[in-house]
């Protein structure tokens, strides 16, 4: 005798709008001021950082960490929320989705071999988002070791880095 699939609890329509409109607001306004203030201050910074100091530590060392270092362990400590999160309880409790968790659409729950599969692909994202941050530790140190800036290239005067004020 054949069992029926089981499925998941999904959102309502209620709860689904109530979280868009919990996580939309705050994500257009934070791509609003990164547009708009962050990515010219970093353009401008950038331009003259061998030549700056932010608390006693050289500006192309400040850049060069906070890309490949400071990046990939935010966007590992997301994905390890975001998804890490649910893929650890679906390890854990046998089964994908885990207890408890609500979907957005309909989906079959998943038990055994596939669970752990499916559990654990979902912990590869910040695993691997950990390993280019390790790699950006040396790649980092490597490219500062290279940029050193010449006496005569600081010495001209250096062009004023639009702040992150409101325009």
């Amino acid at each position: 005798m054949l069992e029926t699939p089981e499925f998941a609890e999904q959102y309502t329509r209620a709860e689904r709008l109530r979280l868009a409109l919990i996580i939309l607001p705050p994500a257009l306004a934070l791509l609003l001021a990164a547009q708009l203030w962050f990515y010219p201050w970093l353009a401008a910074f950038s331009a003259t950082a061998r030549c700056r100091d932010i608390g006693g530590v050289n500006g192309i060392v400040v850049l060069n960490y906070g890309l490949f270092v400071g990046l990939p362990l935010l966007f590992a400590v997301l994905a390890g929320l975001v998804l890490g999160v649910p893929g650890y309880r679906s390890l854990r409790s046998g089964q994908f989705p885990a207890p408890g968790i609500k979907v957005f659409s309909p989906r079959r729950i998943v038990r055994g071999w596939r669970a752990t599969l499916y559990g654990a692909a979902h912990l590869l994202p910040a695993g691997c988002l950990l390993g280019v941050m390790i790699w950006g530790c040396f790649a980092a140190g490597e490219m500062v070791a290279k940029a050193q800036a010449s006496p005569v290239e600081c010495a001209v005067r250096l062009p004023e880095t639009p702040h992150l004020e409101a325009p």
